[in-house]
């Protein structure tokens, strides 16, 4: 579930007037059904959003949940379980493997809408901010983004823990190009929540090709102009994906002149030996070079549009 999505469920509770319960995965290790970043919650009425793992583990905690929420006192709780019958320490239930750190808290609509409206209205226009959780409650800070800090940062130190969410998106990417592929790859990366950014430079073509899914389509110039347009390059991946190679090369120059962490190419291998050549040939050096992945995605037989964008989204999720 997207993050956004999530939050706008608890404002719906809280302006209805309607408690809510959270439960946040704070950390987690190979193997555990609820990955860092999962998230749940429940309110008054009953009404359920999210998940942090499904099983016994997320049963028992909805029942705990109801009666926190009759009771209306609760403070903020961190609870690590293991998933596995043998492990030391609190057990989940399951035993798939691995452990995850849940954080909890009970959400009041007096003392918590006004932030939580706040929290949506950053994600909504990527603005900076942080979520904070500890034993003494839930606060909302604004703060610019320091991409150095892990997103979603747990602390434990004795009895004492606080964990800290930076909101602005930090899964990114900038497709260069804006045809079927990318079409594709724009469905998949949405369901995956990440911020979209499209390029093209046909004037008028997302009105007759409409993306839904991207955060953003802009039409430029030429493509080399697209780095300069996308912000957080050390956050952002690049797929480049136009419908030429001249175009393809011109794209790859504008973003090999910025931090990006990676830098993906679709086509074939002779594809790429043209492109490594024209490079060079604009100046490019081989240590930049060095830096495209071509072809981009798994490996794979068919080339239809959403089996290479499953192999591209794959090959990110890897690389992540």
């Amino acid at each position: 579930m997207r993050a956004i999505e999530f939050w706008q469920d608890v404002e719906h509770s809280l302006a209805d007037g309607k408690c809510c319960f959270i439960a946040i995965v704070a950390k987690s290790t190979r193997h555990s059904p609820g990955t860092a970043g999962a998230r749940m919650m429940i309110d008054e009425s009953g009404r359920k959003s999210g998940t942090i793992g499904g099983g016994i583990m997320e049963f028992n905690l909805l029942n705990r949940a109801e009666e926190i929420l009759k009771n209306g006192i609760f403070s903020p709780e961190l609870q690590i379980l293991h998933h596995q019958k043998n492990a030391k320490g609190e057990k989940s239930g399951l035993i798939c493997g691995g452990r995850q750190s849940n954080v909890y808290a009970l959400l009041q609509p007096q003392e918590h809408l006004e932030s939580i409206q706040s929290l949506v209205k950053l994600l909504q226009t990527e603005g900076d901010g942080v979520l904070r959780i500890d034993s003494s409650g839930v606060t909302l800070n604004t703060t610019p983004l320091d991409d150095r800090q892990p997103v979603l940062h747990l602390v434990r130190k004795g009895d004492k823990w606080h964990y800290e969410e930076q909101l602005l998106n930090p899964w990114r990417i900038a497709i260069i190009g804006g045809g079927h592929c990318s079409l594709a790859l724009s469905r998949i990366m949405h369901s995956l929540d990440y911020h979209i950014q499209v390029f093209d430079t046909r004037p008028g073509y997302f009105d007759e090709h409409p993306n839904p899914y991207a955060t953003s389509c802009q039409i430029v110039e030429g493509y080399r102009d697209a780095a300069e347009l996308i912000p957080f390059p050390s956050l952002t991946y690049i797929i480049v994906m136009t419908s030429d190679l001249l175009s393809d090369t011109d794209g790859l120059i504008g973003v090999l002149q910025h931090p990006f962490p990676f830098i993906g190419a679709m086509g074939s291998k002779s594809k790429r030996r043209i492109i490594f050549q024209q490079l060079k040939a604009a100046g490019v050096s081989d240590d930049d070079i060095a830096r495209i992945t071509a072809p981009v995605g798994l490996p794979m037989r068919s080339n239809r549009p959403a089996e290479i964008a499953v192999s591209i989204a794959a090959q990110i999720l890897q690389d992540n």
